[in-house]
C-alpha cells in the first residue's frame, strides 16, 4: 500500500523515522542523511531538529544531539516535547542540574497535545534527581507520576528500587530509557 505525504519534508522526516526504529548503525547514518536532507528543504522544521537530536542520540553521539535539539528550542522555545530532549541528552552528558531545569519547565509548558509525554517526563525527573542523590525527592517525583498516569508500569518499576533505597544506576538506565523511547517518542504519534 503507497502512503501519501502532504509534503517532501513530510515524506523525508516519516523515512527518517522508520529508520531510526532500526537502530542499527549503517541505516542510522542513513537516517541522518535523510533528515538533513528534510532540514535543507526546511530549516526552520522543529520536527526535523527534534529528529535529527534522535537519531544522533541513538548514535551516541549527544553533542550533536544536544545541538540539534537546542535548534529545535530556538524555534519553540516552550515545546515540552523539545523541553522533554533537551532534558533527556543533557542528563546523558551528566549535565543533571540542567537536564531537571529542562524536564521541569516541559512539565509546566504542556499542552493538551502533548499529554502522551507525562509518564517518558516523570520518569526522567526520577532518574535525574536519583543521579543528583535526591533520593527523597526521587520517590516524592515517582509518586507524583504515578498520581497523574497511574496505570504506568514504567514508574512502579522506577519506584520499586527507589523504595528499597538501593541506587537505579540512573545514567545506564536513563540511555538505555532513551534508546528505547526512540521507537514511542514521534512528534505526538507515540
Amino acid at each position: 500500500m503507497r502512503v501519501h505525504y502532504d509534503s517532501e519534508l513530510e515524506r523525508l522526516l516519516e523515512q527518517a523515522r522508520e529508520m531510526l526504529g532500526a537502530g542499527d548503525d549503517a541505516v542510522l547514518a542513513d537516517a541522518n542523511t535523510t533528515v538533513n536532507q528534510a532540514l535543507q528543504l526546511s530549516p526552520d522544521s522543529v520536527e526535523g531538529w527534534l529528529l535529527k537530536c534522535q537519531v544522533a542520540s541513538a548514535a551516541g553521539d549527544d553533542l550533536a544531539a544536544l545541538a540539534a535539539v537546542e535548534m529545535a528550542l530556538r524555534r519553540e522555545p516552550e515545546r515540552g516535547e523539545a523541553l522533554y530532549w533537551h532534558g533527556a541528552v543533557l542528563g546523558d552528558l551528566c549535565r543533571h542540574r540542567e537536564a531537571l531545569r529542562s524536564i521541569e519547565c516541559a512539565l509546566r509548558v504542556l499542552t493538551d497535545d502533548e499529554q502522551w509525554l507525562v509518564e517518558d517526563l516523570f520518569y526522567e525527573k526520577v532518574t535525574i534527581l536519583d543521579a543528583l542523590g535526591l533520593h527523597d525527592a526521587a520517590v516524592a517525583a515517582c509518586s507524583a507520576g504515578l498520581d497523574h498516569c497511574p496505570g504506568s508500569a514504567l514508574l512502579r518499576a522506577a519506584l520499586g528500587p527507589l523504595s528499597s533505597e538501593t541506587d537505579l544506576g540512573a545514567d545506564k538506565i536513563h540511555r538505555e530509557r532513551v534508546r528505547s523511547s526512540l521507537k514511542v517518542l514521534r512528534g505526538g504519534a507515540g
